[in-house]
């Protein structure tokens, strides 16, 4: 997960044209998660020691109001630098070409096969659209369906 997150700053971080010197805050709106905010304000604390100047504001929202919120920001032409949120929610933002595709040389892959490669096979589908990858996961997760065999 580490490698992921920090990959994933990174991406944003250089698919931006910025001047080196200059300072730089980068606004990451996430869904609360107890078991995943200390990991990741660790990987901030790393990534802002590597990356003088850079500074990473993240602002966390209810899982169930992220995508509502998220939706009133682009709107409004002012959506965060970095957001994360479900596949099923994040699609449109990607055929709808609100999203700039992900840079696998500042991802630190040498080609974006690599990138694909360093992956299970499928992962990255749903994040690919006409060819170009469109994020990195975070985090993945599974949903179960649980049968009572007394009901049945």
């Amino acid at each position: 997960m580490k490698k992921l997150f920090t990959i994933f700053l990174f991406v944003f971080l250089l698919s931006v044209t910025v001047n080196a010197a200059a300072n730089m805050e980068i606004t990451f709106w996430t869904h609360e998660d107890p078991n995943r905010t200390e990991i990741e304000n660790r990987y901030i604390e790393e990534f802002e020691q590597a990356n003088p100047g850079v500074t990473i504001k993240r602002v966390t929202s209810a899982s169930g109001k992220i995508q509502e919120l998220i939706l009133t920001a682009f709107a409004a032409n002012q959506g965060p630098d970095i957001f994360n949120m479900s596949i099923e929610d994040e699609y449109a933002y990607i055929v709808n070409e609100r999203l700039a595709p992900v840079d696998f040389e500042a991802a630190g892959y040498p080609s974006i096969q690599a990138l694909y490669d360093a992956y299970i096979p499928g992962v990255l589908d749903p994040v690919t659209y006409k060819g170009q990858l469109y994020g990195l996961p975070l985090e993945l997760t599974n949903w179960c369906i649980f049968i009572n065999k007394k009901v049945f």
